[in-house]
């Protein structure tokens, strides 16, 4: 079916003003359906976020609405805020409609009591083939890989200086939320694996940026953070403002080169995002990232598989992740600032592989075929 034979009464439920994970989660979906002519409503489950970011508003607030869809609704949510979610809307067309859901994961056996839910939609989506294993022994039946759009369109540019970063020093870039859980992302890592090259190369210009948010003041995660940059002095900054969804983007556009030393990935948006600037990329050999993500493109961290240990990760028991080779990442780090021009070449693979496989519009004629598939 092509896109424009899909019933344009679709509406996409979720964050759509929301500055995490899953709001971005249903705005690149959005711009993926939009790119190939469908035109989405969109429920915003909690309303908490609306004016914030002008851009978002003028890209999504005029679609939002206050019902389902009786033909056909794509939930970009989690399981485990489904029964919050459908209790804040008119849930009058769930009944009738065909209904997707499209949630995110990020270790190799999907929660069995999430899976149950699962189980009152008639579509299941994952965003990587590392998520869809997960989502497909835990609910029984088959699930369609979707990838996430990425496009990093700016609406104004911004230059170091906005960030306070040095103009001329080689920049180590690391984002993270940590409402995502700071163990999982690692970020510790990503310092060692630069205080490492700092202490290798003590008169180079270096400096690292750590963007973070969340995370309470009194969290000792929080606190073990700021103090390991605290250590690095003047070479390692700590950017932990809300920033909007243009400066995100420019920010990455800035540094010299992104790294993500994670244990586990459901996607990895933030080193697609790199790519998709043109932006080296050091990462984890590990997990949904390897679907757009290969030693052609990025400089890959070797790892070694460990148990989980108790309170890292929500429904981590006897689970396993990666543990990546920080004295590998600080070299390879290294090789980005020593030959550029080599860097460049393959992060302009990177950039070739995104804009082939993740645009708004290669992702939308494939989203629109599981849409029609699930209309049967």
């Amino acid at each position: 079916m092509r896109p424009d034979a899909l019933p344009q009464d679709l509406v996409v439920v979720g964050h759509p003003f929301a500055p995490i994970g899953m709001g971005e989660h249903l705005r690149s979906t959005v711009r993926a359906l939009r790119a190939v002519g469908l035109k989405p409503r969109l429920i915003d489950v909690y309303g908490l976020d609306r004016g914030r970011d002008p851009d978002l508003e003028r890209a999504f607030g005029a679609d939002v609405t206050r019902s389902l869809s009786s033909a056909l609704n794509l939930f970009c949510i989690n399981a485990d805020e489904l029964d919050e979610a459908l209790a804040r809307i008119d849930q009058a067309g769930f009944s009738s409609a065909r209904n997707i859901i499209f949630p995110a994961w990020e270790l190799p056996d999907y929660p069995a009591v999430w899976a149950e839910k699962l189980a009152a939609f008639d579509g299941i989506w994952a965003p990587s083939r590392f998520v869809q294993d997960a989502l497909a022994r835990a609910a029984g039946r088959p699930v369609a890989c979707v990838p996430l759009a990425v496009d990093m369109r700016l609406s104004a540019f911004l230059g170091r200086r906005w960030f306070d970063i040095p103009e001329h020093a080689f920049v180590v870039m690391f984002a993270f939320d940590f409402s995502s859980y700071a163990a999982r992302k690692n970020p510790m890592a990503v310092l060692d694996a630069f205080d490492a090259l700092a202490s290798r190369r003590p008169d180079a210009p270096l400096h690292a940026v750590i963007k973070c948010k969340g995370g309470d003041p009194h969290d000792p995660a929080r606190q073990a953070l700021e103090a390991r940059i605290t250590t690095l002095g003047g070479r390692a900054q700590l950017i932990s403002r809300e920033l909007s969804d243009n400066e995100v983007k420019n920010l990455f556009r800035c540094v010299d080169v992104f790294v993500s030393l994670h244990r586990s990935e459901g996607f990895g948006r933030g080193m697609a995002e790199a790519m998709a600037l043109g932006t080296p990329v050091v990462a984890t050999g590990w997990s949904g990232n390897m679907d757009f993500m290969d030693a052609d493109t990025a400089w890959l961290v070797d790892h070694q598989m460990v148990p989980l240990k108790a309170g890292q990760y929500l429904h981590g028991e006897g689970q396993v992740w990666a543990e990546p080779d920080v004295a590998q990442a600080s070299r390879l780090i290294e090789e980005v600032m020593d030959h550029p021009r080599a860097a460049q070449a393959r992060a302009e693979r990177a950039r070739r592989r995104i804009r082939t496989q993740l645009s708004p519009r290669a992702v939308g004629l494939a989203a629109a075929e599981h849409l029609a598939a699930a209309l049967g």
